[in-house]
């Protein structure tokens, strides 16, 4: 964190990116970094790209802060301010933040990534950070339960009454899979289905509207993107192409570009994933094969509620 660097924080809504940050401030402040050098501000009220200029101007006139003094600036939700990008490309070329630490993070992990990708080349050490649902073991970490961890090479070589003892041992884990699986990994959902053991309508919402919120916002049609949940099943775990989708769902989408588009929204959303297959007499990717893995909290979330 000594040099200039725009860094963005991507993943799915509710899964501590704010947190990170507050977290991230504190530890700022007990490293006894001046905190007049430290802004933090929500873009939850900014009207336009233009004020997201001049309140960076502002706090860095009122305080008098030097364009050689390293500063950290913290923005949170960027993504609610259309065309943010040009703001921040704006403050590089004059040199408000060449010397500055910027941290963004946004509540559409789609805008935040394809509109970071328009800011080549004034990102100085930046990159893009990843926030992802807690995987089944951190899961398991996070209410106590230990296990001794085995690498793939490792499991190979166990003998069948080493595998009969570790299934013995481990059976017990079935039952935290099957909640684990239920919560997606969501801190917030985790700790609801852990204390009520059901996760309520209202939390279910949260995440059933970003979907569909950002879906028209990005895309322009939730009700295609509720036709493409309703087609995954099908296709989960299978071959198929492009052109056999287009053919199921021609009437609300006209061509293999704007399909392969709807994906890739869904993607960056962190909402399903998409796995090439390999030729393997030529070792290249074949674009128009792929494996879809669906994220199993939100794609029942989402099926749930509008089949």
């Amino acid at each position: 964190m000594d040099k200039f660097g725009i860094y963005t924080i991507r993943g799915p809504r509710q899964i501590g990116k704010t947190t990170f940050i507050k977290l991230f401030i504190r530890k700022l402040i007990e490293d006894d970094i001046n905190t007049l050098r430290i802004l933090f501000f929500t873009c939850d009220m900014i009207k336009d790209n233009s004020e997201l200029v001049d309140i960076i101007k502002i706090y860095l006139q009122s305080f008098n802060i030097s364009k050689n003094e390293r500063t950290y600036i913290f923005i949170d939700e960027i993504t609610m301010v259309n065309n943010w990008q040009s703001a921040i490309k704006y403050l590089v070329d004059i040199g408000l933040i060449v010397n500055a630490v910027v941290i963004l993070t946004g509540s559409s992990a789609y805008d935040l990534k394809v509109s970071s990708e328009r800011t080549p080349g004034r990102r100085g050490e930046g990159k893009d950070l990843l926030f992802l649902p807690l995987t089944f073991n951190e899961y398991l970490k996070a209410i106590g339960i230990e296990i001794d961890p085995l690498n793939i090479r490792q499991i190979l070589l166990l003998g069948e009454e080493d595998l009969k003892r570790l299934n013995f041992k481990y059976s017990f884990l079935q039952e935290y899979f099957l909640k684990y699986i239920n919560s997606g990994g969501f801190p917030k959902v985790i700790n609801e289905y852990m204390n009520e053991n059901k996760i309520t309508e209202q939390t279910k919402n949260i995440y059933r509207d970003f979907i569909l919120g950002d879906a028209e916002k990005y895309m322009n049609s939730r009700g295609t993107i509720i036709e493409i949940f309703k087609k995954l099943p099908e296709i989960i775990g299978q071959r198929f192409s492009w052109h056999s989708i287009l053919n199921d769902l021609g009437k609300s989408i006209k061509s293999v570009d704007t399909i392969q588009k709807y994906f890739e929204y869904l993607a960056y959303s962190f909402i399903i994933s998409t796995v090439y297959s390999i030729d393997p007499s030529t070792k290249t990717i074949k674009f128009k094969k792929a494996l879809n893995q669906t994220h199993p909290f939100l794609y029942g979330n989402l099926n749930s509620r509008d089949s």
